[in-house]
This record gives C-alpha cells, structure tokens and sequence, in this order.
C-alpha cells in the first residue's frame, strides 16, 4: 500500500465535489470518518474512504426522501 493516495480534507472535498465544510459536517454526523492521520494528527483519507462517504451520505439521503 506504499501508493496509496491520502487526501487532505480539502483534497476529499475537491474529489467529492463538495466543501470542506461539507465533509467537516459529515464527520460530526458521523457521515464520514478518517482511516489515517498523518504524523501531525491531521485526518487522511483514502479513496476507500472516499467511497465510503459517498455511499453513506446517499443512504442518509434516500432515508430522507421516505
């Protein structure tokens, strides 16, 4: 997994095509979470992660809609 891309919250956002704010919102909904941090304790996200939020953010969606 040495090539495993970890993204900043900025650069989930951007690859999301949502704003940090977004994503700052999902993690306290618990919506999103963060496999990794980096060695200054800042969360990292892989692009399973990436997946991962955006599925769970369409189940919440399709819940509302019910």
């Amino acid at each position: 997994m040495a090539d495993e891309h970890l993204y900043s919250i900025t650069e989930a956002a951007e690859k999301l095509g949502v704003s940090p704010a977004t994503i700052a919102t999902w993690i306290r909904l618990g919506i999103a979470k963060a496999s990794r941090q980096d060695e200054m304790g800042r969360n990292r996200y892989t692009d399973e992660d990436l997946v991962e939020m955006e599925r769970r953010f369409q189940e919440r969606q399709a819940r509302k809609r019910v």
